[in-house]
């Protein structure tokens, strides 16, 4: 062997054991601590909040039109203006109606005339027969007269309250305190009777309609409480009151629906804005239990069971494993019938990484 190659042979030979020699020493791993959530577990509450989807309505809503067709003359309010019960919002062209009731009141003057005049002659004839001085067809044919004018100047004066009346027709008021929410017809626009102008709603009222699932609606009626919840002001909550229950589903959504009254209405609450109707049901049949989070409960081929958290310092602490009883499952949680009592702290997130014993960092759900 030559000396080059003896000495490649002694520089693998180093390198080999200097490899053994580091393989041999153990590596000393740090432990890693997780950090977990957790939650101080408290009672299972006698009642139950149910939360349902609704819509913002007016308490009352009118859709004007007007009794008879014609030409729309004057609008006299606009999209969002509040209007007065009794004020005027639109008008019709009302020339003819006008002529018909003039023709009305000079056809009623020339009848009141001819009657005052028949009895004028009907107390005449009757004097100068009582003395007479005249025949009984004479005096029959006044009277006769009298009692003919008498019933066309009644004709005329009820075609004449009717003319009245009908002129009312031609202008359009509102009904009651509200705001004009959707006006469907511009000016010199010609409308047919009943043909919708404006929509007022009133301001000072406001309900709220949500649809209840067939599994709760038995237990809501006519005067119940609720809260109700808007997600624009999701710190506030209102109440309301149960003003209708509907006896037949609706065939679109399959719910029933329900409608609420809000107890003292608020300016910046308006009709369209959706909303959530909170109802609270007891709970019937319910036993002493805790409330745990769903996520803190896990189970093996034993059973369920969770892990506790003792502190040992600010920010830490351990885990122990502790096997429990479990009882109903409600949107809220699991009920712990037993192996759990109140004021324990339970892990709430990332139990499948934790062991009985495991040291953990602390944050509080």
């Amino acid at each position: 062997m030559g000396w080059k190659k003896r000495a490649l042979y002694g520089v693998a030979l180093g390198l080999l054991v200097g490899m053994t020699g580091c393989g041999g020493e153990e590596k000393q791993e740090a432990e890693v601590i997780r950090a977990v959530k957790y939650r101080e577990v408290a009672p299972v509450p006698s009642h139950l909040e149910r939360r349902f989807s609704g819509i913002t309505k007016a308490g009352e809503v009118v859709r004007m039109s007007f009794r008879t067709g014609g030409k729309i003359e004057t609008l006299e309010a606009g999209v969002g203006d509040r209007v007065k019960r009794g004020q005027v919002v639109a008008t019709l062209d009302n020339r003819d109606a006008r002529l018909n009731l003039e023709k009305a009141l000079v056809d009623l003057e020339k009848s009141r005339i001819q009657s005052d005049n028949a009895k004028s002659n009907l107390q005449r004839t009757k004097a100068l027969y009582e003395n007479n001085n005249v025949p009984v067809s004479e005096y029959e044919k006044a009277r006769d007269t009298y009692a003919n004018a008498s019933a066309a100047y009644d004709v005329d004066v009820r075609a004449v309250r009717l003319q009245k009346r009908e002129l009312t027709y031609y202008t359009l008021a509102s009904p009651m305190d509200g705001i004009v929410t959707a006006r469907e017809v511009e000016a010199n626009e010609n409308v047919a009777s009943g043909e919708v102008v404006a929509v007022v709603q009133a301001g000072d009222s406001i309900e709220v309609e949500a649809g209840i699932p067939e599994l709760w609606i038995a237990q809501i009626r006519q005067g119940q409480a609720a809260g109700i919840v808007y997600p624009a002001m999701p710190d506030k909550r209102f109440e309301g009151r149960v003003t209708e229950v509907a006896f037949e589903s609706d065939p679109e959504t399959h719910t029933y629906p329900v409608t609420l009254v809000m107890e003292g209405a608020r300016a910046n609450i308006r009709p369209g804005m959706p909303a959530s109707v909170v109802f609270r049901f007891e709970r019937e049949g319910a036993v002493p239990a805790l409330l745990v989070p769903v996520h803190a409960v896990a189970k093996d081929y034993e059973g369920h069971f969770l892990y506790i958290v003792e502190k040992t310092g600010e920010g830490e602490g351990v885990v122990t494993k502790r096997r429990v009883t479990a009882g109903r499952m409600m949107s809220d949680g699991f009920e712990i019938l037993s192996g759990l009592e109140g004021g324990e702290k339970v892990v709430t997130t990332g139990i499948s990484f934790l062991t009985d014993g495991k040291k953990v960092k602390l944050i509080s759900d």
